[in-house]
């Protein structure tokens, strides 16, 4: 069984760049509610409430597990409520995409399947990726999708 779950260090780090937004965004407001004047200050509230808004939906819900065993594929949202079984051969598709950056190779694996939408899972934010592209490059080899 192969268990593909969000690595702890990505965690904590969103984690806490959206407390520092949080904690800024507070702080922002504490100063508008004590003096009113500056408007850099409604800008600077406004887009830090923005960042906090997406990051707690990055953090929140989509936190996902994905589960490979016995051709089967089980996507599970945990804060959504939403669990999801996909056979092998309901895989519509599958591509990997390979970004070099400077120091480190950033990869993407993108699941598509018939009826059910898409998963997407990255080796920097996702443990067990190498696992799961060996897995599905065995058992799906004709489903994959070329640049």
């Amino acid at each position: 069984m192969i268990i593909s779950k969000p690595k702890r260090k990505t965690i904590f780090s969103l984690t806490v760049f959206t407390l520092v937004s949080v904690i800024g965004a507070l702080y922002f407001m504490r100063q508008i509610l004590a003096e009113p004047s500056g408007t850099w200050r409604y800008i600077l509230l406004g887009f830090l409430l923005v960042v906090c808004s997406i990051m707690l939906y990055k953090l929140i819900f989509n936190y996902k597990v994905l589960k490979i065993s016995y051709d089967q594929i089980h996507v599970y949202y945990p804060f959504r409520f939403f669990k999801s079984v996909q056979e092998i051969s309901e895989l519509g598709a599958w591509q990997e995409t390979i970004i070099n950056t400077n120091k480190t190779e950033y990869k993407q694996l993108k699941l598509v399947f018939m009826n059910k939408g898409y998963v997407k899972i990255s080796n920097q934010e996702n443990s067990e990726y190498d696992k799961v592209y060996k897995y599905i490059k065995k058992k799906a080899p004709k489903k994959e999708v070329k640049e």
